[in-house]
């Protein structure tokens, strides 16, 4: 590359990253306040937006759990640095069982018209293809037909016993390096838009003492309340917009971070993506009082 196409690559890169930072209105889609929990922790709150057209019956589930006030009071049991942030029960009882009981597994779901999905134009080496689904970072089997959502930082999900159809109360977010050999084998049904800085303070287990959980005690940091926004008056839910992966805008975002046009850096990376450090913007937006 002579210095005139240097040039030309710096100067495309910026005007793209000056696209992604001002995007249009159009560019950017509601959180229904149905799909949003928020939970509250001693450091701040955490919102989760939930994708039903992924994994119905947990999201229902998850739905009901709320409801119940299930979590309030409750506590990040195992948290392993570079790993998961696990929460709930620990261990359920035969009244939780008869209350909750096991769902079938929701791993992936079938490609089809009512998700958009957004290729990532890179190759991965856990998927077929990788790219954005409504927002959420996805994989997608062509000559399978699937779909699902893939574990980046943030993704959240619910964990289970060995046996597949056993998930039930138990949740946990990623908060580190991306686990990919989880996709597809537990069900993974949203993630963090808001207040991952918070799930990053919770206190740690030792990964090589009891799988990463913390004894119980003052240790474990307690989930203080969940809830739906739906469930809170107009005037008090947070409202969040998540860029649309279909828009100008986030295709500028990705070309901008697929050519990093700095002085800084030596070497060039290969123009190549990782769907978990792409992420879809999100942004806070004040209601009408």
């Amino acid at each position: 590359m002579n210095m005139r196409q240097l040039l030309a690559v710096v100067l495309l890169t910026a005007a793209a990253a000056r696209a992604a930072d001002a995007p249009p209105p159009d560019a950017w889609r509601d959180v229904d306040p149905a799909n949003l929990a928020l939970m509250d922790t001693r450091y701040g709150q955490i919102a989760i937006e939930l994708a039903p057209e992924f994994a119905p019956k947990h999201v229902e589930r998850m739905r009901a759990l709320i409801r119940a006030h299930f979590f309030d009071g409750k506590s990040f049991y195992r948290v392993i640095d570079g790993y998961v942030a696990q929460g709930g029960m620990e261990n359920d009882t035969p009244a939780s069982r008869a209350a909750w009981p096991p769902l079938k597994a929701e791993f992936d779901r079938p490609v089809g018209d009512d998700v958009m999905f957004t290729p990532l134009g890179s190759p991965d080496p856990f998927a077929p293809e990788t790219g954005h689904a409504n927002g959420f970072p996805a994989g997608r089997d062509a000559k399978e037909g699937r779909l699902w959502i893939v574990h980046c930082p943030g993704t959240f999900a619910f964990a289970r016993d060995n046996a597949p159809d056993t998930a039930s109360t138990e949740f946990y977010i990623v908060i580190g390096e991306a686990p990919r050999r989880l996709d597809r084998n537990l069900t993974a049904f949203g993630r963090v838009i808001s207040g991952m800085q918070f799930v990053q303070k919770l206190k740690r287990g030792d990964r090589d003492i009891d799988n990463g959980v913390i004894k119980p005690g003052r240790a474990r940091d307690p989930i203080l309340r969940v809830r739906l926004a739906a469930d809170l008056p107009a005037k008090a839910r947070p409202h969040f917009q998540v860029q649309r992966t279909d828009s100008a805008a986030f295709a500028a975002a990705k070309q901008a971070r697929m050519n990093p046009g700095t002085s800084f850096l030596v070497r060039l990376p290969p123009p190549v993506l990782d769907v978990c450090d792409t992420p879809v913007a999100v942004r806070g937006v004040k209601t009408s009082p």
